[in-house]
């Protein structure tokens, strides 16, 4: 049997929102305005915190901003506006129904895990899947070998295959000796799904 692994962001959600603007929307919800030197406070700690893997980056980023008095309503604030900016594909459900009937299906996502299950489940996508493995329970981000051979132990096939937007995910998925594919949009229903088999 073959499994075929998505990425998470830009993969099986997807945005055409800048994160940047997601950051600003979420503060100007909870104070009614995003100061500029809040933007950057809270990149400048956010990615101090998500490469160090700090528990709970994202409240801990906001709670490093001169000022902000109460960081959990920000962090909550900025998954509310992340999960309602994004969307699945066209007919994903759908391809991903047919996909299982030939194939293990698995998510490799950085991040969070808990973040993360939250905008599969928000979008009704986590029951499509066999496994997932978000980075931060591994302590290496993707193109790190650690996530991907992580997935291969929760989700054993004869072989991997990986669906993903970035970087990132080729180089690792090539690393990992997985087939890759490159998703540049469009449904799922257009794989080729002879890259993925023996």
């Amino acid at each position: 049997m073959t499994a075929i692994v998505f990425d998470l962001d830009g993969t099986l959600l997807r945005t055409d929102r800048e994160y940047r603007n997601l950051l600003a929307n979420a503060i100007a919800d909870v104070r009614g305005e995003a100061p500029e030197e809040w933007l950057e406070a809270y990149d400048e700690a956010f990615f101090d915190l998500f490469s160090a893997f700090k528990p709970d980056p994202v409240r801990r980023a906001f709670g490093r901003i001169d000022g902000c008095s109460d960081p959990e309503a920000y962090a909550r604030a900025l998954h509310e506006t992340e999960i309602e900016s994004l969307s699945p594909p066209q007919n994903a459900h759908d391809d991903l129904e047919r996909l299982a009937e030939s194939f293990e299906l698995g998510v490799l996502t950085n991040g969070v895990r808990d973040w993360q299950l939250a905008k599969l489940r928000a979008h009704d996508l986590e029951d499509n899947f066999d496994a997932i493995v978000a980075s931060y329970e591994v302590g290496a981000h993707k193109p790190d070998a650690a996530p991907y051979r992580a997935l291969e132990e929760r989700l054993p096939a004869d072989r991997h295959g990986m669906v993903g937007d970035s970087g990132s995910d080729v180089d690792g998925a090539n690393n990992a000796g997985w087939s890759v594919y490159r998703y540049d949009g469009g449904g799922f229903g257009d794989l080729p799904e002879n890259l993925f088999r023996s």
